[in-house]
This record gives structure tokens, sequence and C-alpha cells, in this order.
């Protein structure tokens, strides 16, 4: 089991993401050292919010259930622990930055407006289901 967790890999697009999040982080001197837990933090809350949205959209009986944290806690749970395993687990994030490490600094700047893109896509997404209910 140790071995198939170790080899858990998010797709590319993720960890071009995760490294371009590390990289903007890692320019401030407070973040220095936690740059690679607040980017994982940063790809995780949107793929949060899209999946409430969905299952918003998809499941009647839990929107209607949403004020109830039994409901919401376990995605966010389930969430957590996935994005854990997929950047933080044996500091798996320390090769994900070695594969982007050839990108130069205005390439980084393109990945950060395509990032920013991204997450708002993300974030505004579940309000266009939410208005749909």
């Amino acid at each position: 089991m140790k071995e198939f967790l170790a080899n858990i890999r998010p797709p590319k697009y993720l960890r071009y993401l995760f490294f371009i999040g590390y990289c903007w982080y890692r320019s401030f001197k407070s973040e220095r050292d936690e740059a690679h837990r607040t980017a994982t933090l940063f790809l995780t809350i949107p793929h949060l919010i899209l999946f409430i949205g969905l299952f918003m959209n998809l499941m009647p009986d839990f929107s209607s259930s949403m004020g109830k944290l039994n409901t919401v806690l376990p995605i966010c749970f389930v969430l957590g622990v996935l994005f854990y395993y997929l950047f933080l687990y044996k500091k798996k994030w320390r090769d994900y930055i070695e594969e982007f490490n050839h990108i130069k600094r205005k390439e980084q700047r393109i990945g950060i407006i395509f990032l920013f893109f991204y997450l708002s896509y993300y974030c505004f997404l579940p309000c266009d289901f939410i208005t749909n209910i």
C-alpha cells in the first residue's frame, strides 16, 4: 500500500500549477518555508468549491442538507487527504519543483496568468450551478 501511495502522481497540469503557485509564494519572505503547503492549499480550495457545487447540482437532497456539517465535512476531508497524497506525502513536491525548474521567469509570469484564470474558472463555475437550482 505504501508503494502505491508513493507512486501516485497528479496530472501534469496540476503539477505545473503547483510549481507556479510555489514559485509565486516563494517570493514572499514570510512564506519561504511554507510555500509548498500554501500552494497545495491554493489548489485544493477551488476543487473543493467545484465538488460541492457539483453535488448541489446533481443531488437535490444534498442542497437541502447543505447547512449540516455532516455533508460538507466528509467532502473536505476526502479532498484534503487526496491532495495531501498527491503533493505532500514523502515530499513529492520537491520532485515537481525539479521537473519544472528549467522554466524561465518570463514563462512563469505567463503561468501565473494561466493559474489565475484556472482558479477563477473553478471558483465561479459552481456559482453557475447554484443559480440554476
